[in-house]
């Protein structure tokens, strides 16, 4: 793989972080869209702590939390179940970041491997901003709950009449939403829901007293540990040009809807933040087709693309806002959240340990004898998928997995790993795959992550987890999160012939966005390894723009084949160099980019080709559509003739049919030049025109001459009869042409121009002559 700015330690971290819902009152929500954000983009860009947490685990035992981002984005129930796939709208958002993202100027690699001297990106941002994305687009699901919610922020302005009204509508909401089992989405970590409340407080419009009144009241009702009090906008008006403020949302924006449903309103103002004009009608497409709706404060006709542009969010907070903002993140992850998953961690610590008593081991044990059914805690009617078995939420399999997906959250891994490795075992023993592979997947990612690394990777997790997914559960989803998860571990350990195998694997039909993004990882694994495989390099370039161009994304396609021809070119690979060349003349042509298309194909007609006719006629077809429609380019490549080995032959060229007698001459058209030969018959001919004249030959008298070349004294006019068709003049020329011309005759007018020895000296008989002129190639 290419060079990351993330570490893979980071990369786990950040896909994989404590979700936390928004839930907000109208007021409150248009308090935070003075600045052109929802009040759970607002919070984004300071979700990450800045200074250590800690909690303790079931055996008391302090540990360290270093770095936690949390996950905040605003509640949106939905209907519909999650899907195992990417929704259209995911695949367009996701498909605009690729296109959105190109090499970073000056971040360029060169290596040298045997006589191959090799250029190309060291980075792919693409390709992070592809993952990054993906990752946060991962549907919730049944069988684990990394991305299930653990807490609500419950936000209320303190200019509503009676706070505490609304708050408690509020959690009604929630509650409803969670336990009234009308909703498919979002799912939710834990039955009892950490609820916060946040008291949010205009300062340049609000009343001061009265919010510190009302917070007071709140922490004699919820605790001083289950509310606070966020005070924003400071600044009434927008700062002025001279006074501008920084704009951290920008770069998060873009993930502010990926977890939502498709009838989720998405955060508009993502697209354009660093939008170039090529963009903005794909990304108004892909803002409709989205949303498709207006909802409460949520109305599409209300953005524009102005809202992406620099300084355009937070124009009504200052610094001591942000301030503010990243306080309240550390109050609540500190004093609310971590104290919440420690208490959750030990309740089902304790649970399960009751749990492994006297009836837990006689039935494994009668189940292994027996082979009996499901333990007494299931219920009994217990359903089927094509996965296997469906546990039911009270199930202490999935009670494990949740105590080890909450210990992975906060950064316990040894306690994960030991959960995990335990589930795994009881879902393979109930033939619970999905579950399975889950608990394998995230088992081998423990392990990697365990400080010390007191046990080795267990690669062979991954392996069996992602075949799992495909080929038994249909999950490509989770397939292509388990191998980019892999794929990273492996690359940090130098294992890069094994990263670029599961990369291969993972190529298929349905995704070529995917396929090619993962092909062309594949081949920087190649060129990274100790001994680089270059042509494996550039073979899986060739493939990985081929499905580029595919999913419509030219400009990396065109990328991926310009660095593969450094390998192709001048190599002795012509019908490899011919196809590349024709590509990018293609590519660039489709981009607009015509001087370099002309270039490309120029060199598929300049150099000698093994192609058939057929095919350089199809190039040169598409050069002179090129040529045509481009101006002020360099000149058109036509065939050179040869003037050395050109010859004249007066006189009709006879090839007699098989069988008949060859006339008696000593000249033909493709006849090598003897001088001696020649001497003797012009001596031949010579002795009998002086025998026909009596002894003396004519003072005009000349040798004749019926072959014309390089080699014959061609400053002397030669005789010959010029009438009408009855002799015509054969000429050969040798043409130097890279396309290999088919051997066809062509209609060429042929301007003839003869002295005729019965006019002036300085007159000329022209003959306008139409013949047949063959042209023959100079190469094989």
């Amino acid at each position: 793989m290419a060079q990351c700015v993330q570490s893979v330690q980071e990369l786990v971290q950040d896909s994989f972080t404590p979700m936390v819902a928004v839930l907000c009152s109208e007021t409150a929500e248009r308090m935070s869209r003075k600045n052109r954000l929802s009040f759970a983009e607002l919070l984004r860009p300071f979700c990450r702590l800045t200074s250590e947490g800690h909690i303790r685990d079931p055996n008391n035992v302090l540990q360290s939390v270093k770095g936690l981002r949390i996950s905040v984005n605003g509640l949106c129930p939905s209907l519909k179940p999650p899907s195992s796939t990417l929704t259209p709208a995911q695949r367009q958002v996701l498909h605009h970041i690729v296109l959105s993202s190109q090499p970073q100027e000056g971040a360029v690699s060169s290596i040298s491997a045997g006589d191959y001297q090799l250029s190309f990106s060291g980075t792919t941002p693409w390709f992070e901003a592809y993952r990054e994305a993906f990752l946060q687009t991962m549907p919730s699901s049944e069988h684990e709950f990394l991305n299930h919610y653990l807490a609500c922020l419950l936000v209320v302005s303190s200019s509503e009449t009676v706070p505490f009204e609304q708050f408690l509508k509020l959690s009604q909401e929630q509650h409803q939403i969670q336990h009234s089992g009308e909703y498919s989405s979002p799912k939710w970590f834990i039955p009892n829901t950490l609820k916060y409340y946040v008291l949010l407080h205009d300062v340049s419009q609000g009343d001061d007293h009265r919010a510190e009144t009302v917070f007071e009241d709140m922490k004699q009702k919820y605790g001083s540990q289950g509310c606070y009090l966020l005070k924003i906008n400071s600044r009434s008006e927008g700062p002025s040009d001279q006074d501008q403020m920084p704009d951290p949302w920008s770069q998060y924006l873009h993930k502010s809807y990926l977890h939502s449903p498709v009838s989720a309103p998405p955060p508009i103002s993502v697209f354009f933040a660093n939008s170039t004009k090529e963009h903005k009608r794909l990304t108004r497409f892909c803002l409709v087709y989205v949303c498709g709706y207006t909802g409460r404060g949520h109305d599409i006709s209300s953005y524009s693309i102005t809202s992406g542009a620099p300084g355009g969010h937070g124009a009504c907070l200052t610094l001591n806002d942000h301030d503010r903002i990243r306080q309240f993140i550390q109050e609540f992850t500190f004093r609310g959240l971590l104290p919440h998953v420690e208490k959750n961690i030990r309740q089902l610590n304790d649970q399960l340990v009751s749990r492994k008593g006297l009836s837990r081991s006689l039935f494994t044990a009668t189940k292994k004898w027996f082979g009996g059914g499901k333990a007494p805690e299931k219920s009994v009617a217990e359903p089927k998928s094509t996965t296997g078995l469906l546990y039911p939420p009270e199930a202490p399999e999935l009670q494990i997995r949740k105590m080890a997906d909450l210990c992975f959250l906060v950064q316990h891994y040894e306690l994960a790993y030991s959960c995990y490795h335990t589930a795994k075992k009881d879902f393979l023993s109930d033939q619970a795959m999905l579950y399975a592979a889950g608990a394998l997947e995230m088992a081998a990612v423990s392990a990697f992550l365990q400080p010390g690394a007191p046990r080795p990777y267990p690669a062979h997790y991954m392996d069996t987890a992602i075949q799992t997914y495909k080929d038994t559960c249909r999950n490509m989803v989770l397939a292509e999160r388990c191998t980019l998860l892999s794929v990273d571990i492996l690359k940090s350990q130098g294992k890069y012939a094994e990263a670029a195998t599961l990369l291969i694997k993972m190529t298929s039909e349905d995704s070529d966005l995917r396929s090619a993004l993962l092909l062309e990882q594949a081949a920087h694994c190649f060129v990274n390894m100790k001994t680089p495989m270059v042509r494996k390099f550039a073979f899986h370039m060739i493939l990985a723009g081929h499905r580029f161009s595919k999913a419509g994304q030219r400009r990396h396609a065109l990328r991926c084949y310009c660095q593969a021809m450094q390998v192709y070119q001048d190599r002795g690979w012509s019908l490899a160099e011919d196809h590349i060349n024709f590509t990018i003349g293609r590519q660039s042509f489709t981009l607009q980019q015509t001087e370099k298309a002309v270039d490309a194909f120029k060199v598929i007609l300049e150099k000698e080709s093994q192609q058939t006719a057929t095919q350089q006629g199809a190039f040169l077809r598409e050069y002179l559509y090129v040529f045509k429609v481009s101006e002020g380019l360099s000149e058109l490549p036509l065939p050179c003739i040869d003037s050395s080995a050109t010859r004249v032959y007066f006189g009709p060229e006879r090839r007699p049919a098989e069988g008949e007698k060859q006339a008696a001459t000593h000249v033909s058209l493709d006849q090598e030049y003897d001088q001696d030969t020649a001497t003797m018959w012009c001596q031949l001919e010579l002795q009998l025109v002086c025998a026909a004249n009596k002894g003396a030959a004519p003072s005009a008298f000349q040798p004749a001459q019926y072959c014309l070349h390089s080699q014959t004294d061609n400053l002397r006019r030669p005789l010959a009869v010029l009438q009408g068709q009855s002799n015509p003049h054969t000429r050969m020329c040798s043409l130097t042409a890279g396309c290999a011309l088919q051997k066809q005759t062509m209609n060429i007018r042929v301007d003839f121009y003869w002295p005729m020895p019965i006019c002036t000296a300085n007159s000329r008989f022209i003959c306008h002559h139409v013949c047949d002129l063959k042209l023959y190639s100079s190469h094989p």
